[in-house]
This record gives C-alpha cells, sequence and structure tokens, in this order.
C-alpha cells in the first residue's frame, strides 16, 4: 500500500467516525422530535391524548428489576462515552511505527521503544535533569511529544540545540521518516540553580 493509500484510509475511518456519530444524532434528534410534535398534537387530538407507550410496556416498567436495569444501562453508556471523549481529548501513546511497506509485507518498530531511545540521549546532555519523550499520530505519520527538565535555565539554549541538530536527525534517521514533528516541552526544575565551584 502506498502512502497516499495508507493517508487515505486514516481519512477513511474519520469520515466513518463522524458518519456514525452524525446518523446516531439524527435518529435521536428524530425520535425527540416526533414525541414532542405528537403532544402538540401534530398527530391528532386523538394521538396527543394517549401515552407513548403501550399497555405491555406500561406493565413492564412496574417491574421491580426494570427501572435498575435501565439505570446500569445508562451509567454503562455514560462511562463509554466519557471514555471516548477522554481519547479525542487527549490523543494516546503510538503503539506502533510503520518503517516499511510493500508487496513484500509490512516493518514496524515499537513506538514505546523509539521514545525511550530519545529519552536515553537526551538525558545525557548537560543541564537535562529528566526527559520523556512520546509518539502520538498514526503508524505511518508519526509525530514527537517531548518533555524537558533542565536544571538550569541557562542551559535552554545548548539543550534546544542539541535536540535540533543531534536527537532529531538522529531519530528520523531510525526510523526512516524524512519529516517528523515534534512538539518540544520545557520546564524547569525547582530549587535553586547549581552553584559554580571554582
Amino acid at each position: 500500500m502506498t502512502r497516499r493509500g495508507r493517508r487515505a484510509l486514516g481519512r477513511g475511518t474519520a469520515r466513518a467516525n463522524r458518519a456514525g456519530l452524525t446518523t446516531l444524532g439524527l435518529i435521536l434528534f428524530a425520535g425527540g422530535g416526533a414525541a414532542v410534535s405528537r403532544g402538540l398534537g401534530a398527530f391528532g387530538p386523538a394521538a396527543a391524548g394517549q401515552p407513548l407507550l403501550n399497555g405491555g410496556m406500561t406493565s413492564l416498567t412496574r417491574q421491580g428489576w426494570f427501572w435498575p436495569a435501565v439505570a446500569a444501562a445508562s451509567i454503562v453508556v455514560a462511562l463509554i462515552g466519557l471514555s471516548w471523549l477522554l481519547a479525542l481529548l487527549r490523543p494516546g501513546r503510538l503503539r506502533r511505527v510503520r518503517l516499511e511497506s510493500g508487496l513484500s509485507g509490512v516493518t514496524e518498530m515499537n513506538g514505546r521503544l523509539a521514545g525511550d531511545a530519545l529519552v536515553k540521549q537526551v538525558s545525557g546532555f548537560p543541564g537535562v535533569r529528566n526527559a520523556r519523550a512520546v509518539l502520538r499520530g498514526t503508524a505511518d505519520r508519526p509525530a514527537l511529544d517531548v518533555r524537558v527538565t533542565t536544571r538550569d535555565p541557562a542551559a535552554v539554549d545548548s539543550v534546544l540545540a542539541r535536540l535540533r541538530d543531534e536527537a532529531f536527525p538522529a531519530l528520523r534517521s531510525t526510523l526512516g521518516f524524512e519529516h517528523l514533528p515534534a512538539l518540544v516541552r520545557l520546564g524547569f526544575a525547582k530549587g535553586r540553580p547549581p552553584r559554580q565551584v571554582h
């Protein structure tokens, strides 16, 4: 599969997701609109005066287990919706990075290993207290999310230069990507900067 084809596949998945949510929204909107219209008499005075639930359904609601079951199902649906919303707001860690794809097969690399290799290199830079790197995005179009905490604010320029000139090119070369977008978040360790000993 070509790179263009893989991008199209990713866009197709997003379109299917949007189409499913749109369809569900339209069904709920139509059901609610029909109920309101019936209550307002759009289907005649006789229909407006009748209950929405027929006799069999009304007797079912009198069962002791019915409303607890409805409550439990509502909680499950709410939790599923909340987890889906959180997943949209915070992209997860990319598990696999696709290095090569062709007729002979697909070559992938563990995304965590790629991030850990970058962290090991960056943690050795002078002035860096700790680092964290996560690959996000899609398997064939990853992006870096890097957090670096420095001990000394004066080391920021040096750390950024080494990220740009050493760490990022090395990872791009390892993964075989010409471009690898990166978001760098810098932080400073609390406390006094290290004293210089003369």
